[in-house]
C-alpha cells in the first residue's frame, strides 16, 4: 500500500509523541489499521484522513479523551473529527 508525503509526515508526528518504548509497536499498529481502512475504501493510497482515522481508532479509552488537545497542537479541528471521537 503507498501513503502519500502527507500521511506519512502526520503519522510521523503522532510517533514523535508517542514514548520511545512502544513506538514501534504504535508505528506499526498504526499503520496496518491506515492500511485496512484505506482498503475498505477501497483506496490505493493512505493519505492524512485515513491516518487520522486510524489515530483515533487505534488510541486506548483511556487516553481518548486527551485526544481533541492532541489533535489541536498539530494544527487540526477537533471539531471536524467529532464523528471519529465520538464512535
Amino acid at each position: 500500500m503507498n501513503w502519500n508525503d502527507a500521511a506519512e509526515d502526520f503519522l510521523n508526528q503522532v510517533l514523535a509523541q508517542t514514548p520511545r518504548p512502544v513506538r514501534e509497536d504504535a508505528e506499526r499498529q498504526l499503520r496496518s489499521v491506515a492500511e485496512g481502512l484505506a482498503e475498505e475504501d477501497g483506496k490505493q493510497r493512505v493519505g492524512v484522513e485515513t491516518v487520522i482515522a486510524a489515530w483515533v481508532r487505534s488510541t486506548p479509552e483511556a487516553l481518548k479523551p486527551e485526544l481533541p488537545r492532541q489533535m489541536e497542537r498539530f494544527g487540526l479541528d477537533p471539531g471536524e473529527y467529532r464523528h471519529l471521537l465520538e464512535d
